[in-house]
């Protein structure tokens, strides 16, 4: 089965310190990204988030604080994130409760523009 995209689609992955979403932060951004003309684009960042990965968020996708503890915080990732997203319906596994949320939460606590109505 072809599927005919009209505008790219971007299927995320988050990995976070946490569950939480206005407490915790992202600690890797993945995505592809897929275009109408079936052209793909891969991201994966991984972000300091200047707290500690909590015991349990560890043991569920294995990033260690000293993973990235010398990485760029997510402010200096926000303006390249919201490029990759920009004019893509997104997709992928618990987007709507958690990724999409989390992903919001940062950008405003960074005063970075992130707006998933226009998408």
């Amino acid at each position: 089965m072809e599927v005919q995209l009209s505008r790219p689609i971007a299927f995320i992955d988050i990995e976070t310190t946490g569950l939480e979403i206005f407490k915790d932060k992202i600690i890797e951004f993945s995505a592809i990204k897929i275009h109408p003309d079936n052209n793909e684009e891969i991201i994966t960042l991984r972000i300091n988030p200047e707290i500690l990965i909590s015991p349990e968020a560890t043991a569920i996708h294995g990033i260690k604080n000293e993973d990235i503890s010398n990485k760029p915080i997510f402010k200096e990732y926000a303006l390249k994130i919201n490029d990759f997203l920009k004019d893509c319906d997104l997709g992928g596994f618990n987007i709507v409760e958690f990724d999409l949320k989390i992903l919001e939460a940062e950008f405003k606590r960074v005063g970075a523009e992130f707006s998933r109505n226009d998408r």
